[in-house]
């Protein structure tokens, strides 16, 4: 569509950073065309090596270059854009809500986001991973207001504008002591208040913005409503997922950490047992007999056979095709692997046809629930006079509290017996 292709468009003019490699200022002003943006850099090497000084070579750190809507590139002016950035840290769906919390401070700033990329250096190590290459970027800068780059693996766009004197403003984003204290939320009048106007061309904000920032519901729709992971990845996870048939079922089943280490869930995730499971299935309306992927980190694979039992042929990671799974693992380093394939997996549950059942508060299930609630949404909303209502989504809240989502599952499955108070508190301010 024109309006994904012009937003593809901006955010090429936001992506691309080349070597200014002409001889005076007044030419390094003009306009770059991306056909001498490919080759430009191969200038003074060829340059080093006809004075016979090839040795003598050295990378240099690349000045930023920004394209216009005719896509020539043109070098950053710093006093004419400015930018908002953040920390982001723990597993990939929890960075997907900094990414989400991002967008929406960034815009109310009227700023260009630079999101981080994808690393866990206490579970993954040194790996980096491009958020660019796990998400579809476009239709995230179609949205209204919206400008965003992704940084690089090595840091290049932070380091380009460095280089032409931009410098960062830090903001701590309180994070961890953040959610352990309780401390209440910003707010968006107080966050544009106090940042609105400020002159300074780079904000940072520490880890982690969804424990500090609000999302409104009205926002959190508009953007999962053009969230969409990476083209590839869709493409790799739909043909995976041709062995499940037409008519299947989802189910993510949370387990692992969850249930053994994790105390802040010790009185929710080790309570979904089977039961739980099967009554959200017979609320959801998953058909008897069907296929139900499950997206599981449990490897016991017993532990399923209540669900056998009750007539549904489960599969599992390994019942997809392989082939195109791995050819999507393969471009991404294999620290990484173990999250790529849970993206994958999050597509093959967000498309099943027939209903899908999660694990909340996981944000794993939640980011399914939530982009399925949405399609459903714009389903009905097509062939209704006067549209349909918004559907509940989920938010990650604190520990200790429920979203209204999250509840409506804990009711229908059952997570505690009548009577008995659900394991989390009224939704407070510090929620």
């Amino acid at each position: 569509p024109m309006q994904v292709l012009n937003a593809l468009r901006r955010l090429v003019s936001l992506c691309c950073l080349a070597a200014c490699v002409a001889a005076s200022d007044e030419a390094c002003e003009a306009p770059m065309t991306l056909s001498s943006f490919a080759h430009a850099l191969n200038e003074k090497f060829i340059a080093k090596v006809g004075e016979g000084r090839a040795r003598e070579f050295r990378p240099e750190l690349l000045p930023a270059r920004v394209a216009d809507s005719s896509l020539e590139l043109h070098l950053v002016e710093p006093s004419s854009e400015r930018f908002f950035t953040y920390a982001s840290d723990n597993g990939w769906n929890n960075q997907l809500l900094n990414l989400l919390c991002g967008l929406d401070m960034a815009r109310s700033l009227n700023r260009t986001l630079i999101v981080p990329p994808f690393s866990w250096p206490r579970r993954r190590g040194p790996a980096k991973v491009s958020v660019c290459r796990l998400v579809d970027a476009a239709r995230l800068a179609a949205v209204r207001g919206v400008r965003l780059v992704c940084e690089d693996e090595h840091g290049g766009v932070l380091g380009s504008l460095g280089a032409l004197g931009v410098a960062a403003e830090h903001i701590s984003g309180e994070g961890q002591p953040h959610r352990k204290r309780k401390v209440h939320r910003w707010s968006r009048e107080g966050w544009v208040g106090r940042w609105g106007a400020s002159s300074a061309p780079l904000l940072a904000v520490s880890c982690c913005l969804f424990w500090t920032w609000r999302l409104p519901d009205e926002v959190a729709f508009e953007l999962y409503s053009h969230f969409e992971y990476h083209p590839a990845l869709v493409r790799a996870a739909r043909a995976a997922a041709a062995p499940l048939g037409d008519e299947y079922a989802a189910m993510h089943v949370r387990r692992g950490d969850k249930v053994s280490v994790d105390v802040a869930y010790r009185d929710s995730f080790p309570r979904m047992g089977p039961d739980y499971f099967l009554r959200l299935a017979a609320r959801e309306g998953l058909p008897a007999g069907a296929t139900v992927f499950v997206a599981t980190d449990e490897l016991d694979r017993a532990w399923f056979a209540p669900l056998r039992e009750q007539g549904f042929g489960l599969r599992f990671a390994d019942d997809l095709d392989r082939a195109p799974l791995l050819e999507a693992l393969s471009s991404f380093p294999q620290a990484v692997w173990a999250d790529v394939l849970a993206i994958l997996e999050q597509v093959v549950c967000a498309g099943a046809p027939s209903g899908f059942v999660g694990s909340l508060p996981s944000t794993l299930s939640g980011h399914v629930v939530n982009v399925r609630a949405v399609a459903r949404h714009a389903a009905a909303a097509s062939g209704a006079a006067g549209g349909a209502p918004r559907p509940l989504l989920f938010t990650k809240l604190h520990e200790s509290c429920c979203d209204a989502r999250t509840e409506q599952d804990w009711v229908r499955g059952g997570l505690v017996g009548d009577g008995e108070p659900l394991p989390c508190v009224a939704r407070e301010p510090w929620c």
